[in-house]
């Protein structure tokens, strides 16, 4: 029976406030809220949409839920009901039993104390018995309560979970979307263009091919016509012919010297000037609408202080906590830190972040397994899994086992340079305008490494620069 009132409280509960309804409205996905709670959630969001399933709403669409009120008033009412008491007869006596019989574990009536059944046995008043098996069950309580309690967090935990990933995909839906529309408008220009030159050398050509056929064809008139003419002539009488002959010879010997038209190379359609390495002519073109950046910020590991942009090239901190993000094992608690999205087990890496606008922040690498939650600044150095160098307000330290290492840097970086040599065991950071040395951290790596970066500047842009190729350059 209390499972299945349990059941029905929770069948019968907003999933917004946790509580049985109270004026409970459908939407059109058929999901119940209090109209209270919906229109308090709708106050904060931009769009209107189902809290459960954000399928898209509407004011107009809360519709007051008439049966499901009358359901929740009648268990409303039936739990205010006064419990009666039963009355408990002995059925041997008739008596009410009043007595607890704590060897026979039964409740029994005053006579039956007085039976030799339970005479030499203890007994104790009913009420009193019952006071103290309470007493016991409520210390075993209390683990469960604590459980009850946990499980109730989680929950809540697990809900903000779901919210959280679904605005997740309709985001990254979203971006995927445009960044493919682009794609598509550059790769249709490119085709358009190049079927436009393959036309324009078309009809060039084509022009120029009718010109030297139309001038051939003048010519072979002109040729026909000499040849009918002399053989015409030659079928003359004799003596005629012989007064003709001088003339006939210059004209037969004019036509035996035309020059015979040849064919120029580049008459054809030059297929491999298009289709030669076509899609890697046009994958270098592309290179130009693209941020080729080496390492991109992963969003599920950033504090809730912490922006990351649409592109995850940049962060910065912001003035709002962020009530929205669930505390998930990969996302910093207490430090304004984010992780690069992928980790490195092996080769050479390399990633330039502007820092012009950083009066306060530590840049470098981390162990996939160090620690997130809590205060981590105090330890960011190598035996606790953080290789890193801090930028202070122009000046520069290492963060060593043996202390901080004060650096010394005759320009000011405005850009910092970090690689990972993750065989050589080395994390070096220089400054990325004249590569002058800053630091190089030394270490045999066993484990994964992720970039790790730690603002201190609010409202300024960290930012990953996108570059071919640094990798010459590093270490």
């Amino acid at each position: 029976a209390q499972a299945a009132s349990g059941y029905a409280e929770e069948s019968l509960s907003c999933s917004i406030c946790h509580e049985m309804f109270t004026d409970p409205v459908i939407l059109k996905c058929g999901h119940n809220f209090c109209r209270e709670c919906v229109c308090d959630f709708w106050k904060q969001k931009t769009s209107l949409s189902c809290p459960f399933c954000r399928a898209s709403s509407s004011n107009t669409d809360l519709i007051r839920n008439h049966p499901l009120r009358d359901v929740v008033e009648a268990v409303k009412r039936e739990e205010k009901k006064p419990i009666i008491q039963p009355k408990y007869l002995c059925s041997q006596h008739g008596e009410k039993q009043k007595l607890y019989c704590s060897e026979g574990h039964e409740t029994i009536c005053f006579i039956c104390e007085t039976s030799k059944k339970h005479k030499v046995h203890p007994c104790h008043p009913v009420e009193e018995a019952a006071m103290e098996f309470k007493d016991e069950l409520k210390t075993s309580l209390l683990p469960l309560q604590e459980s009850q309690k946990k499980f109730i967090e989680v929950k809540t935990e697990y809900k903000k979970y779901l919210n959280h990933l679904q605005n997740q995909a309709l985001r990254t839906e979203k971006e995927i979307k445009e960044d493919f529309v682009k794609l598509h408008k550059f790769l249709h220009k490119e085709e358009k263009n190049l079927l436009a030159d393959l036309k324009k050398e078309k009809e060039e050509k084509e022009q120029k091919m009718r010109e030297k056929i139309k001038n051939i064809s003048e010519e072979m008139i002109f040729l026909s016509n000499t040849i009918i003419d002399i053989e015409n002539k030659m079928d003359q009488d004799d003596h005629l012919f012989l007064m003709k002959y001088l003339p006939l010879k210059c004209q037969d010997k004019a036509a035996r010297t035309y020059k015979e038209p040849e064919i120029t190379s580049g008459a054809l359609i030059d297929v491999a000037k298009y289709l030669g390495n076509l899609q890697h002519r046009v994958w270098n073109t592309m290179l130009s609408i693209i941020n080729p950046v080496t390492v991109t910020l992963d969003p599920n590991t950033a504090h809730a202080y912490l922006t990351v942009s649409e592109d995850l090239t940049a962060v910065t901190w912001g003035s709002t906590w962020r009530e929205d993000l669930p505390d998930n094992p990969e996302r910093f608690h207490l430090c304004r830190c984010v992780l690069g999205s992928e980790g490195f087990t092996s080769g050479r890496h390399s990633w330039v972040v502007d820092v012009e606008n950083q009066n306060y922040c530590f840049l470098g690498v981390t162990a996939e397994s160090a620690n997130r939650k809590g205060y981590i600044y105090p330890n960011l150095e190598p035996k606790c899994g953080y290789w890193t160098v801090r930028l202070s307000y122009g000046g520069y330290t290492a963060l060593t086992d043996k202390g901080e290492t004060q650096l010394k840097v005759l320009k000011t970086p405005k850009m910092v340079l970090v690689c990972v040599d993750y065989e050589a065991g080395k994390v070096s950071f220089s400054n990325a305008d004249d590569m002058s040395h800053i630091y190089t951290f030394t270490h045999k790596f066993k484990h994964k490494i992720f970039p790790f970066f730690y603002l201190s500047t609010i409202g300024a842009p960290l930012r990953i620069i996108p570059s071919q190729s640094q990798l010459s350059l590093c270490i």
